[in-house]
This record gives C-alpha cells, structure tokens and sequence, in this order.
C-alpha cells in the first residue's frame, strides 16, 4: 500500500494554516511540529513518489484534488477553513475543473507581533492581497522585506483603508491602474519637479526608523521600501482617480478631436489630480524639460496624440502655457 492509500489519522500538533499561507511553507512548519520531514507529508497526501516539497514551492501541478480530504483529517480543519486559508488548495480544484487560473504571486511575510500571539516565532511567508500594505492593529508595514513600525504615521492606515475601498470599487482596473500609479509618483520623487510633495515625502522619511529586521533571504527587495512607504497616501490617492473607468475613458484617443478639445481633456486630468492631492499645481519647473516628459501627461496621452495635433510653434507653446492652464 502506497502512503497516499493508508488511512490518515490526525497529528499530534495539527497546527492551522495562516491565512493565504504558501502550501509548501505551511507543510514545513506542520512537519516541523510534529517531527516529521515535509516528504513524509507529502506523500500521504498526493499519489505520486519521491514528493519533495520546497517550503516555497505553492504551484503543485501534479497534486490532485484528493488533498484536501487528506489534509482535513491530518489537521482536523474542515474543507471550507482549508480552501480559504491555503489559496493552493483552490488552485488544485479549478485546474482539475478545466478552469483557466491566473496566478499572480504577492507575497509577504506576516506580522511578527500577530504571530506571536498565536505562538509563531518564526516567519511566516503568505499570499498578500492587492491593497494590504501594513497590520493596523500593529502599525507595521508588511509589503518589503523589512517590517518597519509606521503608527506615528496615521496617514498611512488612512491611505490602506482608501486602498481597499478602491480595491472593491474597481477590481477590474486595479491591476493596470496599480502599476500606473507607482510610475507617476515614482517619476515625480525622482525627478524632484514637484516641490509640494516632496515637502511631504521628505517629512515622512525623516520620522521613519532607520533600520528594522530583515528578511532578506525570504522576500526580494524591489526599490526603496521607505520611500514606497514616504509616497503611499499620495500613490493611493492617484490610484483612485486612474482606477476609475470614467477618467480612463477619456483618456482613450478619439480619432477626430481637436488640439483644444485635447488640451481640455489635459487640464480636466491635471485639475482633478491637483484637487486630489490638495496641491496648488503639478504644472511646475518644466523650463529644462517638455511638458510632455511629465508622467501624468503621459498617462493622460499615453499614445501622443496631443503631440500629432500640433501643427505650429504656437500649437506647441500652447501645451506648455500657463495661462491656457488656469
């Protein structure tokens, strides 16, 4: 009889799972638990030899729906508390089903002081929702390989509580409006050409701590966590505005528009965002560069159309003049 036939009793130590937890990390701290290597797992719960399991590894493309039954009685937990905690367990049962999976990987390493209250010490990789940036009840930022203690920031569990409003409202847009959003404020921090946001940000680096615990062999660092951290509120603000189809719409070129009727179009993007981010403008310092090369603008333009349209030097100027803009 192959391990996956025998009949399975419940562990000693039938620890639960957290919740989004990585299948592989889970089955290597449940193992861990009750002195046993995760193959041993493994193997009574999938019917095929030599399973070796990585505590990364999360995919499981040759596991069967059977391991949810399985696993139900090695842990005790019941078939709905498993697939909502163990987001592989879902995966497994709609590609048994025919059913098109996009996987898409955030990872995150949870709360160290939420795992201490239930018992964990060691680090706990999981799958992050799109809008969860810190733990609230800890004031702790999660999204980085350094948990850094942000509660003297309220703005930021302001901006996570905005983030998951928009998350709801616009889960068809979130993902492009994302990536958008990070560009626009990434552009504008690094190219330093908006001095009423950098006061912000810069006020919010200084009171940041300069050093926290890392973990640096689990989670990879992207860009630099504390000036992610320093641009959040005003990243999710704009989130809000290029999340939503109605100002997407009109940032779709039009095949018989104007100059004029594409600068209004401009102004009406650039007014919105100034009274999102309570700024007084985002039209300044643009002597050294085109108006063009902003990010919002590109983001409004994104196929250069306003630059087609242009047919003097006068059409030109006309994008850059500020009195055609308040």
């Amino acid at each position: 009889m192959e391990p996956w036939e025998a009949p399975v009793r419940l562990l000693p130590l039938p620890l639960p799972p957290v919740h989004g937890e990585v299948f592989g990390w889970y089955l290597h701290r449940l193992a861990a638990a009750n002195h046993v290597t995760s193959g041993q797992l493994a193997k009574t719960l999938t019917p095929f030899k030599n399973a070796l399991i990585g505590k990364r590894t999360d995919t499981l493309w040759r596991w069967t729906p059977m391991v949810l039954p399985r696993l139900a009685l090695l842990t005790g937990l019941t078939h709905e508390t498993l697939r909502m905690l163990l987001p592989a367990i879902s995966r497994i049962e709609a590609r048994t089903g025919g059913e098109v999976i996009r996987y898409r990987r955030r990872l995150y390493v949870a709360c160290s002081h939420c795992m201490h209250r239930r018992g964990i010490t060691e680090p706990v990789l999981a799958h992050r929702p799109a809008d969860l940036q810190l733990c609230r009840r800890h004031g702790i930022w999660l999204d980085g390989n350094r948990q850094y203690r942000v509660s003297h920031l309220p703005e930021l569990a302001t901006a996570q509580h905005r983030h998951r409003r928009i998350a709801r409202r616009f889960p068809d847009t979130l993902e492009a409006a994302t990536k958008e959003a990070q560009h626009m404020v990434r552009s504008w921090l690094l190219n330093k050409k908006q001095p009423h946001l950098l006061s912000r940000w810069n006020d919010r680096l200084a009171q940041l701590p300069p050093k926290e615990a890392a973990y640096e062999n689990i989670i990879r660092r992207r860009v630099d966590e504390r000036e992610f951290i320093a641009t959040y509120p005003e990243f999710v603000t704009m989130l809000g505005m290029v999340a939503d189809p109605a100002w997407r719409a009109r940032r779709a070129p039009r095949q018989w528009v104007n100059l004029s009727q594409h600068r209004r179009t401009i102004d009406a993007v650039y007014a919105e965002a100034e009274r999102r981010l309570n700024v007084p403008s985002l039209r300044e310092k643009r002597q050294s560069h085109t108006f063009s090369n902003d990010a919002l603008f590109r983001w409004t333009d994104s196929s250069g159309r306003s630059l087609m349209l242009v047919m003097t030097p006068e059409d030109h100027n006309a994008l850059r003049d500020d009195s055609q803009w308040n």
